[in-house]
């Protein structure tokens, strides 16, 4: 079954996304959170899959703030229909942010012992078939490969984590989508990153006159790139409607 994302354009030439791991690199504000939260809000509107928002860095007090300014217009009904999961704890156990900043939880010392990868692990196994869910950070997952000098997690074990997660979602029928931030890591293990995911997505933005716009292209996306090819698709431009999510504004075509 392939997702429908809500953003026509796309959804028209390429039919929707397929089950598996999608990335989405982007460059700071390009579109690539507003991408997911867009397919989001449209497969909630559908009604027939479970939506789940995995956050590293946000508790479910700020993801519901994040989703109500993304798209101030929009009905907030759908946002009652995602289900959160924060990895918050997990994330600052071993960081120098002094405990009661994230939580006044008692037994937040607990979670010394316990890796983000681990609770991720626990947190797929248990999601249900033809599911969506948005991974909103694996720039902050790859992050604890390389902390002053210090390894918490070894790139290898976050490969090997990822190509399991890939085979786990196409099992299940679910699209994960992961967020990086683009250019925050070295070539090669970037392109190890691009080769272990089903798809990628790059967002950024492009200078014109009279200032910035943003711009997508597909760079992996298996069953979509020979469309695209074929009908000669370079790249998308978009905006952001604070009701409707993203849209596209041009079709930018191979001359």
């Amino acid at each position: 079954m392939a997702f429908q994302t809500g953003i026509e354009v796309l959804d028209n030439t390429i039919g929707g996304l397929n089950p598996g791991v999608v990335l989405l690199a982007e460059e700071v504000g390009a579109g690539g959170r507003e991408f997911a939260l867009t397919t989001m809000m449209n497969i909630t509107g559908m009604g027939d899959s479970e939506v789940h928002y995995v956050s590293i860095l946000f508790d479910e007090d700020e993801i519901k703030r994040e989703l109500h300014e993304t798209f101030p217009e929009a009905d907030p009904a759908w946002i009652q229909r995602v289900r959160m999961h924060s990895f918050v704890k997990e994330y600052f156990s071993r960081s120098i942010v002094p405990i009661h900043w994230i939580t006044e939880d008692v037994s937040f010392d607990t979670l010394q012992s316990e890796k983000i990868l681990e609770k991720l692990i626990d947190l797929f196994d248990g999601l249900g078939e033809n599911a969506v869910v948005l991974l909103d950070s694996i720039t902050d997952i790859i992050r604890k490969t390389r902390v002053f000098g210090k390894t918490e997690l070894e790139w290898s074990d976050f490969i090997d984590f990822l190509a399991g997660v890939r085979k786990l979602v196409l099992k299940k029928n679910i699209l994960l989508l992961c967020l990086l931030a683009k250019d925050v890591m070295e070539h090669s293990k970037l392109e190890e990153l691009f080769n272990t995911v089903s798809g990628v997505f790059i967002f950024e933005w492009q200078e014109e006159t009279g200032g910035m716009r943003r711009s997508m292209y597909v760079r992996k996306l298996p069953g979509a790139v020979s469309i695209l090819e074929k009908e000669r698709i370079e790249r998308y431009d978009l905006y952001i409607h604070p009701m409707d999510g993203l849209v596209v504004s041009r079709v930018k075509r191979i001359a």
